[in-house]
């Protein structure tokens, strides 16, 4: 609804963007700029708690936008998990101890304004797209390893959903069908070998952390960086099949593996260019432009598009 003041400005975007240890959420002004943040950690093991937090940090945002004269468009919240959205639910996202929670139906009662959910990964790739490493590529593909492996893919600048919303869940597929047990229930999922827990225990960090990964590999830890390569090999040679049946030219990695860099990436360039030789041109594989922030940007400029006219097409 328009408020009567004929001085709002429109078209600002609000944009969520939930993971499993932090929720972040921005204020755009139709220019794209961030005018207010909020930031705050995502309640474990308890998929309400998560919920209340969303309407939180959007009721928050939502009064930042009104005292500067800013009308928002839906807020988006981006999060992990298979993700319903004609429904507005988020189906199953163990990261986030949900399953079947109509968040939309929830956070639009709670908070009185209009609340859209999208898929954390395809979030990332359109704010890439909008506002990233991205800008001007018609077709590419966004890489996000952390916790678990997704890609995105991006046609004839659209992101690319699938029949049912699923469209880039590669990190089950097997690359080794006698390898370790996956949480999926099957072995030798890409994500034993590639997603930041198995990197970190294949480097023998008990933390878990990428960060700890990359620096004993900057240390020379002769583990950490076999690690790292095992798992960049790894990615290459699954990813170089979709680069050949999808004819992307840009593959733009964010998540978790910002925080190791051209340690993951160098290597996984090498692999790409070594599986893709004589078949067709490598894909160039860059680091995700605004790191962290790639999802919640996203999803803050899908907001500020939709009230400015534009649809949901661009998912």
């Amino acid at each position: 609804m328009r408020p009567a003041n004929s001085d709002v400005i429109t078209a600002s975007g609000i944009g969520l963007d939930i993971g499993g240890t932090k929720l972040a959420g921005v204020l755009i002004d139709p220019s794209g700029s961030v005018v207010a943040r909020d930031r705050r950690p995502t309640p474990r093991g308890d998929g309400e708690a998560v919920v209340k937090a969303c309407i939180h940090s959007a009721e928050y945002l939502l009064t930042m936008a009104r005292a500067g004269g800013l009308e928002p468009g839906p807020i988006a919240i981006a999060m992990p998990g298979t993700i319903d959205r004609q429904t507005g639910t988020v189906v199953d996202s163990p990261v986030l101890s949900m399953s079947r929670v109509p968040i939309v139906e929830i956070a639009q009662h709670s908070i009185g304004h209009p609340v859209t959910v999208l898929h954390d990964v395809k979030s990332a790739a359109f704010g890439e797209l909008v506002a990233g490493a991205g800008i001007g590529q018609a077709d590419a593909a966004y890489l996000n390893v952390g916790t678990g492996v997704s890609i995105a893919f991006v046609f004839g600048w659209k992101v690319h959903q699938g029949s049912s919303g699923t469209a880039g869940e590669i990190g089950h597929v097997v690359v080794d069908p006698d390898g370790e047990l996956c949480n999926c229930g099957r072995r030798g999922c890409l994500e034993t070998v590639a997603s930041g827990p198995a990197i970190a225990r294949a480097a023998g960090q008990a933390d878990g952390r990428l960060e700890t990964v990359a620096a004993s590999a900057v240390n020379g830890d002769a583990r950490a960086i076999a690690a790292l390569r095992r798992a960049a090999e790894t990615l290459g040679s699954v990813l170089a099949d979709f680069a050949m049946v999808m004819d992307v030219g840009l593959l733009m990695v964010g998540g978790g593996v910002s925080a190791v860099g051209p340690l993951l990436l160098g290597p996984l360039q090498e692999s790409l260019d070594r599986h893709l030789d004589d078949v067709v041109e490598s894909v160039k594989v860059v680091p995700a432009a605004m790191g962290a922030d790639s999802g919640v940007i996203g999803a803050a400029h899908w907001s500020r598009l939709v009230h400015n006219g534009g649809t949901s097409h661009s998912w």
